[in-house]
């Protein structure tokens, strides 16, 4: 399970990007969801410093981007590039879970808008194939391929040129080639959300590194070897004979959140808070479940989004007897229990390095937010859901 996450996080955080709810599945029981998301090169700001910025606080002063294009042109440039380069090469990979550091080296073959890793981490070997639509695991003990989402670096391309500012921020050399450094960051301020090398001949992305709220390089992907026009057989990117491809456990289709409460039979409540700059994306129902051999209720996931980050905040209602062990469960790791009004409730953070959790048990709801926040700001978004018995989207009460 925990190499699972590492392989997803990894292959994100240099082809496509990971939403907040990615690992939710393996984290949290008690709220279903869908699948999904070094040390010290984490902790300082090294790599700001050798670009000659700041990861978190005032702004980079950087060079002009190219005659007649912007640094956010040159972003969406990298996106498609990725889509068209045929190409061989090696990365260095790195993901920071928030306890510890991992690390893996890779073999990347891609061309036709697909591509292929194949990871190497002390004595472990596993594979994915990203084949335009969705990402697959390879298992070989099994002979299956695990079905993943596939998600881009900008969930909403106007609404992340309106929160966030793109700046090129100097110059370096990748893999022997020359790059432009792009920085994508918050207008409201604070650390940058990603750096991007850019090949200057062909823009695609050489190295990438994605930054949390506090500043700290969350996830990393850096080519040392690269060979552009190889040459790559259209089987590198094909299951092997024999093979059976299996769905993980997604969210159903977008739905509004009145077919969303008929469908669960619950009254289901929108956040009373929001960060600035997030719109709601679309709610999506999760099915009943199995956790430790007891049902788990049906939940939904409401999706909001700033163009570049996600926001999901999931709930189902609590029931009694059903939620009294995850409340003790809260307690043991946290070592309160906030009691009032007759009224119990409970609260986990959980921190994966590059997006948190709030697990919230209150008296009618257990919910559970994920995003990549504030602490501060993810527990506001939690507890202002059992207080808000609106159902009504918050841009739309009076």
């Amino acid at each position: 399970m925990r190499r699972v996450r590492f392989t997803v996080a990894l292959l994100l955080a240099g082809v496509v990007w990971a939403g907040p709810s990615a690992w939710a599945t393996h984290r949290q029981g008690d709220v279903p969801s869908r699948r999904g998301r070094e040390r010290e090169g984490a902790r300082a700001r090294g790599p700001a410093a050798r670009q000659g910025g700041r990861a978190g606080g005032a702004a980079v002063v950087a060079p002009a981007p190219p005659a007649g294009q912007s640094a956010w042109d040159l972003v969406w440039k990298s996106e498609a590039a990725a889509k068209r380069v045929s190409l061989r090469g090696r990365v260095r990979i790195m993901s920071y879970t928030g306890r510890e550091t991992e690390r893996a080296a890779a073999e990347v073959w891609a061309a036709g808008g697909k591509l292929r890793l194949d990871y190497e981490s002390g004595r472990r070997r596993w594979s994915l194939i990203d084949d335009g639509r969705n990402l697959l695991q390879l298992r070989p003990k099994s002979r299956r391929a695990l079905v993943l989402p596939r998600p881009a670096l900008a969930t909403d391309k106007p609404l992340a040129e309106r929160n966030y500012v793109a700046r090129v921020a100097g110059s370096a050399s990748v893999a022997g080639r020359i790059t432009q450094v792009v920085e994508i960051a918050p207008k409201s301020g604070g650390p940058p959300a990603w750096r991007l090398w850019l090949d200057g001949e062909t823009a695609f992305a050489l190295r990438r590194e994605r930054y949390n709220t506090r500043g700290e390089v969350a996830t990393s992907t850096e080519y040392f070897s690269v060979q552009f026009g190889a040459q790559v057989p259209p089987a590198t990117f094909s299951l092997p004979n024999g093979w059976t491809k299996v769905e993980s456990g997604r969210a159903g289709a977008r739905q509004n959140i009145a077919a969303l409460a008929a469908g669960v039979g619950f009254a289901i409540r929108p956040p009373r808070y929001l960060p600035p700059g997030y719109v709601l994306q679309g709610g999506y129902s999760q099915r009943q479940g199995k956790r430790r051999g007891a049902s788990v209720p049906a939940a939904v996931e409401l999706r909001y989004t700033d163009g570049i980050r996600l926001l999901s905040v999931f709930q189902r209602e609590a029931k009694g007897e059903e939620a009294r062990p995850y409340r003790e469960q809260a307690e043991e790791r946290i070592g309160k229990q906030r009691r009032g009004g007759g009224k119990t409730t409970s609260l986990t953070l959980l921190d994966r390095g590059g997006e948190k959790a709030v697990r919230y048990l209150g008296n009618s709801l257990a919910v559970l937010v994920v995003g990549e926040l504030a602490e501060a700001e993810l527990i506001r978004v939690a507890k202002g859901v059992e207080q808000n018995h609106d159902t009504r989207p918050p841009d739309r009460r009076r």
